[in-house]
């Protein structure tokens, strides 16, 4: 049953209207009405129209291409999917179980052509999977893979409790995981006609009310996919990058959670009062979460309320940040470390007279963080702490200031994977583990809960002891797509997850038919 509704979601997609966001609709069945599922109200009113890239194929594992990662999520089922509350709800994998550095996953399901999947054939696709451009980096501590029967035992370099995570992968035959076209396991397969290539819902999983086309449309580069949605070329894009897509006069949106977290950077090896403890909490203290959520991030982005992603299970328990500053406990603690106020200027000077004063390096090609840095700025000079902005237009650049020590205060961005591994601050060789300030008790609270996630909440009470780095946000990425409709529910797996909650909302409907 589970199979079939995540198929009709699918389904529900194709009776959105050809013209998108920018172009004019067709008229709406005069019975239509809110809360009515999409394909009931306006079946044949017209095919939904997605991007592809012809040249990279349908095979993620062959392709660096986002558009082909997106569109396999129609054709081949995933071992599991990541709800929009970070639970997990299990697809062709039955269950996964990690213990120590075993991971055994149990599967069950078939391909369209009626075959069974086996374990053989996932196994296939985890060892495609690590030699894949889209997905290596998740699996690079998987060091052997073996299947039998119905099950797959994969061993770990290293503990890892939360692994099923990571296992939103589409499953295709052992046989064929190099060819650019295998055979679906999914919603839909692949057709071509004389207007063009096609999805064809797969029998096994059509409901009688769906409608069962979607159309392909070729298109390359961000800017001409943004471009044909805007003049209904294309029917739906979503996007992980901070900058709008429409305006919402003419798009609906749907915004998903993504684990990409947001925090200041803090090299304690570049400043010497940055070494001190106290003074790192009392700079997490003087910063509002919410307001850079919902001023620079323009609610595009949700508050870490602590290390881990707050929407994961158990995270609200263990969360150890405040939304909003706490200005007076933050100057407790600059002045417990021998730092008195100069009334005159507003600002916390040692008793040499050297003022509390520090540059803060931003990426100025990204508007969010230019503005974050701003408004950090504001706060931590309301709690006595002089912060001087430096802006960066190169990446590259910006990366070297980083990387060489010459920036005590950056705003960063790590795109962290669904298993919650913040190896990048945490590991030897991590690409943002540069001038922090780590404790052994710290790294072990971190190596402890990986092995088992019951050991979140000691996780994140080490870490805001030691504040090595202040979490600001977690991002989120947005699915945009014709106004008439609303109730999209996209997640970090699936843009097309649950799409049985689609309806189309009256009130746009008359007046787009006026």
């Amino acid at each position: 049953m589970k199979r079939v509704c995540r198929r009709l979601a699918a389904l529900l997609l194709a009776a959105l209207l050809l013209t998108g966001c920018g172009g004019e609709s067709e008229s709406l069945s005069a019975a239509g009405s809110a809360g009515v599922p999409a394909a009931q109200q306006n079946e044949g009113a017209g095919a939904f129209v997605l991007p592809y890239t012809a040249a990279e194929g349908f095979n993620p594992y062959l392709s660096s291409s986002a558009l082909t990662l997106q569109n396999s999520r129609l054709l081949y089922d995933s071992l599991v999917d990541i709800t929009g509350d970070y639970q997990l709800d299990y697809n062709i994998a039955q269950s996964v179980t990690s213990s120590g550095t075993t991971v055994e996953i149990r599967v069950a399901g078939s391909f369209a052509d009626g075959t069974a999947v086996t374990g053989q054939d996932v196994a296939a696709c985890i060892e495609a999977a690590r030699k894949s451009a889209l997905f290596a980096g998740r699996f690079a501590k998987v060091t052997a893979v073996r299947a039998s029967g119905d099950l797959v035992t994969l061993t770990l370099a290293e503990p890892d409790s939360l692994f099923a995570y990571l296992l939103d992968i589409p499953v295709l035959k052992a046989s064929e995981v190099g060819e650019r076209t295998p055979t679906p396991s999914g919603r839909y397969s692949l057709g071509e006609d004389d207007r063009g290539a096609f999805l064809s819902a797969n029998a096994d999983f059509t409901p009688p009310e769906g409608l069962e086309t979607i159309r392909l449309e070729e298109i390359g580069g961000y800017e001409a996919l943004v471009s044909a949605l805007n003049i209904g070329e294309i029917s739906l894009l979503a996007s992980e990058q901070e900058s709008d897509l429409a305006g919402s006069n003419i798009c609906s949106t749907a915004y998903y959670n993504l684990n990409n977290l947001v925090f200041l950077g803090i090299e304690a090896s570049a400043s010497a009062p940055l070494a001190q403890t106290a003074l790192r909490q009392a700079i997490s203290l003087g910063i509002s979460r919410r307001e850079i959520a919902d001023r620079a991030y323009s609610s595009r982005a949700y508050v870490a309320t602590g290390v881990i992603n707050p929407r994961f299970p158990g995270q609200a328990q263990a969360a150890t940040l405040a939304e909003e500053p706490d200005v007076e406990t933050a100057r407790g603690l600059i002045e417990s470390l021998g730092y008195t106020l100069d009334e005159e200027t507003g600002f916390y000077q040692d008793a040499a007279g050297n003022r509390l004063s520090f540059s803060l390096l931003c990426y100025s090609g990204s508007a969010f963080k230019r503005s974050a840095a701003g408004l950090i700025a504001q706060q931590l000079a309301d709690c006595g702490i002089e912060i001087t902005l430096q802006e960066e237009p190169d990446f590259a650049a910006y990366r070297e200031k980083i990387l060489s020590g010459q920036a005590p205060l950056y705003i960063g961005e790590v795109k962290l994977y669904n298993n919650m591994a913040m190896d990048a601050f945490f590991t030897d060789g991590g690409e943002a583990r540069t001038g922090l300030a780590l404790s052994e008790e710290l790294l072990a609270a971190y190596r402890g809960m990986k092995a088992d996630i019951a050991g979140l909440a000691a996780f994140e009470t080490a870490f805001a002891e030691q504040m090595p780095f202040v979490p600001l946000v977690y991002k989120n990425g947005v699915v945009t797509y014709a106004r008439q409709w609303s109730g999209l529910t996209p997640t970090v797996s699936d843009i097309f997850y649950q799409l049985e909650q689609l309806t189309t909302d009256p009130s746009t409907q008359k007046e787009e038919t006026a």
